[in-house]
């Protein structure tokens, strides 16, 4: 016979190799499904048969075999075991995954949020009982979804506040200039001017208002001062006492000798209302709120609780409450942005963050006490300064305010503030120029330039050049110039936290009229007092 003769026992090696393959093929997909990092898993409808190292895991289980322990019934690590029901029925009506977002509960009763996908598994008998799917703990990720959305929330609000900010400053910037007119004009009577000071003073708490608005938009340019911290908190809680409610009974003991810091006082009202808020929270049935204000040396003691404290003198403010209190994995968070021990919708997180923000830019700290059921104290420092009567006089505070006949290029799209200023200047002996927009300016300047001495501009205004880009472009042709920038809201300011220029001043709206002549005038003379004029 022709043809080649079957070798003995060859069936039966390719039959080997084939298992040895398949067996290959099986302990690596084994090990895949250890080694993922999701969690893998396999079911009846009441009953988990495979679960893997990361499901075990992410179940808090020590071992897949822990997991699959005597009544290890897949709706037992449920929140609501309806949701399983309903994800059985829909993976039944598909041959493909179903996705559901689900709530579950670890061994330890502490809960997460997985992204679950499930399918059908027909067994070795064709029954489509057993279910197979992966689960991921998405928390983390939907917490940051949470945050961004509430971070673009309050952008948008901070931009809204920021805009209706900018109208209602010029409003009163154009007020307080024309106050300052009439109570500099001989004509009008005593009584008359004595009601323009009472208009005045409200006109500035509705300034006060507007720059609240600013700091809540983190728009608001900083103006620091040198403030009283006794006679700052002093004004502030009768506002405080309406906010709190009734509920909390508040005491306020002002430091032993005057305590002065050096600050912006929109920011530290902000810090003093943050924290009674907070302390109002932790007393839902009400109670006892102590503020107190005393001047203090900073010691080493200070520096072993706080490593943002530092030796010195301080201005300490303190804010104690006898409510709730916390513990301490409260207290290692409780400065975080978006941190909040509040029911969802209850509270952003922000309030606490902003206190530390800003007490980190006034370069003080925030000490922190507290015990669970007694109530919570913070204490904030911020470096003392010297009284202001004992400070190097500052030329703006000079009661005298002069004029002069230099020219002035005035800068300013909204009519009534820009006519408002113009006739406070022209008052004073100034020859303006008034433009609208930095087109307008450009053209005036290419006519008067040489004899241009002073530039005054809105930072925001209509057309292709900002204020300060106006001013910078101007520079360049003229080094000699001066310029003061104004503006009730710039994100620009806010964000570099000053105008950058050498030769730029900046004006925060609305200003008085004193303020604005006095600052003309320190401008001008400089040159003057230079070395060699």
């Amino acid at each position: 016979m022709n043809g080649k003769a079957s070798q003995p026992g060859s069936s039966a090696a390719s039959s080997d190799d084939s298992i040895r393959q398949e067996s290959s093929q099986e302990q690596n997909f084994q090990n895949i499904v250890a080694d993922a990092p999701l969690g893998i898993f396999q079911s009846t409808t009441d009953r988990l048969v495979m679960v893997n190292p990361a499901l075990a895991r992410l179940f808090g289980c020590s071992s897949p075999e822990e997991m699959l322990e005597e009544g290890a019934a897949p709706a037992r690590f449920f929140v609501r075991p309806a949701d399983r029901a309903e994800i059985i029925k829909a993976v039944t009506e598909t041959d493909g995954f179903v996705q559901r977002v689900v709530e579950y509960r670890r061994r330890d009763g502490s809960t997460f949020t997985g992204n679950l996908h499930m399918r059908r598994k027909p067994d070795a008998t064709g029954k489509t009982n057993l279910v197979e799917g992966f689960v991921e703990d998405i928390t983390g990720r939907l917490r940051l979804e949470k945050q961004l959305r509430q971070a673009q929330k309050m952008e948008a609000i901070g931009q809204l506040a920021g805009g209706i900010a900018h109208d209602f400053n010029n409003i009163l910037a154009a007020i307080l200039m024309h106050l300052g007119v009439l109570q500099e004009d001989s004509r009008v009577q005593p009584d008359l001017k004595e009601a323009l000071g009472e208009i005045e003073e409200q006109t500035q708490r509705a300034a006060n208002l507007t720059r609240q608005l600013l700091l809540f938009s983190r728009r608001q340019v900083p103006t620091p001062e040198v403030l009283n911290v006794n006679v700052l908190l002093k004004d502030l809680l009768k506002m405080l006492r309406r906010l709190l409610g009734e509920k909390i009974r508040v005491t306020f003991r002002r430091a032993e000798e005057e305590a002065w810091v050096r600050g912006d006082a929109g920011m530290l009202e902000q810090v003093v209302m943050n924290l009674c808020i907070n302390a109002r929270d932790a007393m839902l049935q009400g109670g006892e709120l102590a503020i107190s204000v005393a001047t203090v040396e900073a010691r080493a003691e200070n520096m072993r609780r706080n490593p943002d404290a530092r030796p010195g003198r301080f201005v300490r403010l303190s804010v104690a409450d006898n409510g709730c209190g916390m513990d301490e994995a409260v207290l290692k968070r409780l400065f975080e942005p978006f941190f909040t021990t509040k029911e969802p919708g209850k509270g952003t997180g922000l309030g606490l963050a902003t206190v530390y923000g800003i007490i980190k830019q006034h370069e003080g700290w925030v000490d922190v006490e507290s015990t669970i059921g007694l109530g919570s104290v913070f204490r904030v420092h911020l470096p003392a300064v010297i009284e202001p009567a004992k400070m190097e006089a500052n030329p703006l505070m000079s009661e005298t305010i002069r004029g002069g006949t230099e020219t002035i290029l005035l800068v300013e799209d909204e009519r009534s503030v820009r006519q408002t200023v113009a006739l406070c200047l022209r008052k004073l002996g100034y020859a303006v120029l008034e433009a609208d927009n930095g087109s307008e300016a450009l053209g005036l300047w290419k006519q008067n330039g040489d004899r241009i001495q002073l530039l005054i501009s809105d930072m925001v205004m209509p057309g292709e050049l900002t204020g300060q880009e106006l001013a910078e472009g101007l520079l360049q042709q003229k080094p000699s110039l001066k310029a003061i920038l104004s503006s009730g809201y710039s994100a620009e300011l806010a964000e570099n936290g000053s105008v950058t220029h050498p030769a730029l001043s900046f004006l925060a709206k609305p200003y008085r009229a004193a303020l604005l002549a006095k600052t003309v005038r320190l401008l001008l003379d400089e040159d003057q007092k230079s070395p060699g004029t």
